[in-house]
């Protein structure tokens, strides 16, 4: 009896991580009795899923930067949608990414493939474009999703759901070395600390760059032994030098290797950050944060009038309060991030409250309805595809 086959396919950093996760879940659970191929990036490549296609040039948000990368999104959907039909697989299993995953699964589908379709993490349509539950639904064959509230978005059109759980719960993210990284880099055990995290995409890097850079002058400026560190992927180092390079304040921030991230976490007192999954990830581990975001003007106004919450950190949108204020767009300078972000530095009690604040909100997020445990996502999301495969 030949294996199942299952391809994976990641478009960004975020979906790459997941994918990894996914594919060693798949093969604990079959005893390695399981075909993988998969097109991602450095994360699943290091558990042996080579990509035949460089997924680089994918990692886009929003409407104009959209347009712009038009020709070269279309000619991966095609490269993409080739692969996976001359691989003859089961199933492929498209994580995140919307634009580009519902382009695949719809050319797939036109061109006959005869595979499962599974798209794993749902659009959130809760929050804008409930018109693409809809879209989902006739695009694929199952869906995994990562919130309990999602579901009946989905089913009333028809589309099978399966919870799998938030993957970001599977981890923990205060198991960092404080103590080892102020030895390696020399930092007193007075000096306050900020960690910095500048995005995930090159459009983040250089949106932000320029408030970092303001909001890392004025903080300087107002306590001269605060040290400020980042941790950076390899996927976003060359953009983020580009940046210091342009911004001559970001030379005082301690650039570091992604690896480091959860040490950083343990010894910041305070952090600024770009919107995104990193903001749930910091606080989970109880860092007092301030989020900042700026998009391009045509698709920010796009996205104000679609857009229906009142945040866009999920700990925000889940406690339904600022935990973490937030500076969205012409109130993303660095001004207001510097302010925000002196008021953990300086204010121990208020560092405490935010830190409290957070983690009892993460603990409410990790509990949920109470339908599954916490954690275990990866492995959740690998029973449903082999329930669907079988």
């Amino acid at each position: 009896m030949n294996k199942r086959h299952v391809y994976i396919v990641a478009a960004e950093k975020s979906g790459d991580e997941l994918g990894a996760k996914l594919a060693k879940s798949l093969r604990q659970q079959t005893n390695g009795e399981i075909h993988l191929s998969g097109i991602g990036g450095s994360a699943m490549h290091a558990i042996g899923l080579e990509s035949p296609i460089d997924i680089s040039p994918l990692s886009i948000l929003g409407f104009l930067e959209g347009l712009k990368s038009y020709p070269i999104i279309m000619e991966r959907v095609a490269e993409t949608v080739d692969i996976i039909i001359a691989s003859k697989a089961d199933a492929c299993i498209l994580i995140d990414s919307w634009g580009f995953m519902m382009r695949v699964a719809q050319r797939l589908k036109k061109k006959g493939f005869m595979g499962k379709i599974i798209k794993y993490v749902a659009p959130q349509v809760w929050a804008m474009r409930e018109g693409r539950a809809k879209v989902l639904a006739k695009g694929v064959d199952h869906l995994l999703t990562i919130h309990s509230f999602d579901a009946p978005y989905f089913t009333r059109h028809g589309l099978t759901v399966s919870y799998v759980g938030n993957p970001v719960f599977d981890e923990s993210y205060d198991t960092g070395d404080a103590q080892k990284l102020r030895q390696e880099y020399s930092i007193s055990h007075t000096a306050p600390v900020l960690v910095m995290l500048f995005g995930s995409r090159l459009s983040e890097i250089q949106t932000l760059a320029a408030p970092f850079s303001d909001a890392v002058e004025k903080l300087k400026k107002a306590l001269p032994d605060l040290v400020i560190v980042a941790p950076v992927s390899d996927t976003i180092s060359t953009d983020v030098m580009a940046a210091v390079a342009e911004h001559p304040p970001l030379q005082d921030v301690i650039l570091l290797n992604e690896e480091k991230k959860l040490d950083c976490f343990a010894l910041a007192d305070a952090s600024i950050a770009c919107s995104g999954t990193v903001t749930t990830q910091l606080a989970s581990a109880g860092v007092p944060s301030v989020v900042a975001y700026r998009l391009n003007g045509l698709t920010y106004m796009l996205a104000k009038k679609m857009y229906k919450p009142d945040y866009i950190s999920i700990i925000n949108i889940a406690a339904d309060e600022p935990l973490m204020p937030e500076f969205i767009q012409n109130e993303c300078t660095g001004d207001n991030l510097a302010q925000a972000a002196l008021k953990y530095l300086t204010d121990k009690k208020y560092q405490e409250i935010s830190r409290n604040n957070l983690l009892a909100a993460v603990s409410a997020m990790r509990i949920g309805d109470g339908k599954i445990e916490a954690g275990h996502s990866s492995e959740r999301a690998a029973n449903a595809i082999l329930e669907v495969l079988n």
